[in-house]
């Protein structure tokens, strides 16, 4: 099931997953989310570290691009920081918005993927296009309302390392 909102990938954190990881799954496109995945929601400020990680996937010819549900200032401030086209109010998991930019961009679905902190908002709207996507812990769970919403999404990040099990014990000899 291609809606089955269970990411490709799934990781820690951003910095956990390579320009040369996606380049060998042939992406050219990455959409970025930004709240609880590039930054915590009380945070604006773009570190080093993260212009670095953006740059390498530049390098590799992986375009970055913001695309957030935020309807404030914040993609804004990141893209513009990070010199990185962007779409807020993306309302995610809808693929409307993501299907323009795509367009746009003359990238085709199976070329691009997603990477973000929610399985209902990121993953699936990946899943929905037909795209790659990339499930990352979320930076703070400080709020009892996202912690509470994080929870509802554990039973997929389950099936993923169960599937990941899986796939290993297949693999060895």
């Amino acid at each position: 099931m291609k809606f089955w909102p269970v990411p490709h990938l799934m990781v820690d954190s951003i910095y956990d997953v390579s320009a040369e990881t996606l380049k060998d799954f042939g992406v050219l496109l990455l959409f970025i989310d930004v709240d609880n995945t590039i930054a915590p929601y009380s945070d604006n400020k773009v570190y080093p570290r993260l212009s670095e990680w953006i740059e390498g996937f530049r390098k590799k010819g992986i375009e970055p691009y913001i695309l957030s549900n935020n309807r404030g200032q914040r993609p804004k401030i990141f893209a513009k920081a990070l010199s990185v086209g962007y779409v807020g109010k993306a309302r995610k998991p809808s693929t409307k918005t993501l299907k323009r930019v795509l367009e746009e961009k003359g990238v085709p679905r199976e070329r691009a993927a997603i990477i973000g902190d929610q399985i209902y908002t990121d993953v699936l709207c990946a899943r929905l296009a037909g795209m790659f996507s990339v499930l990352v812990r979320p930076l703070s769970l400080k709020n009892p309302l996202l912690a509470a919403r994080y929870g509802l999404e554990m039973p997929f990040r389950i099936i993923y390392k169960l599937r990941q099990r899986r796939s290993k014990r297949k693999q060895t000899p």
